[in-house]
């Protein structure tokens, strides 16, 4: 049993092994779990490759943001 959090109903839930499949993809792994809450299936990614490109976009938005005017 894998306990994940339902975004759809807001509820932690327990979901079977069954239901997770594991996804390499080139700069992460994304884990596909089917809810037994909504019948729905979400999606959690992680990886380094992935953490560092969030990272980046974030710094590229408060530089930005830094760069903007703003009125005295």
């Amino acid at each position: 049993m894998l306990p994940i959090s339902c975004p759809t109903t807001g509820n932690r839930v327990l979901a079977s092994l069954d239901a997770v499949r594991i996804i390499n993809h080139p700069d992460h792994i994304a884990a596909h779990v089917t809810c037994p809450a909504c019948g729905g299936e979400h999606v959690r990614r992680t990886g380094r490759a992935l953490h560092r490109a969030r990272q980046d976009a974030a710094l590229e938005v408060a530089v930005r943001r830094a760069e903007t005017p703003v009125p005295a």
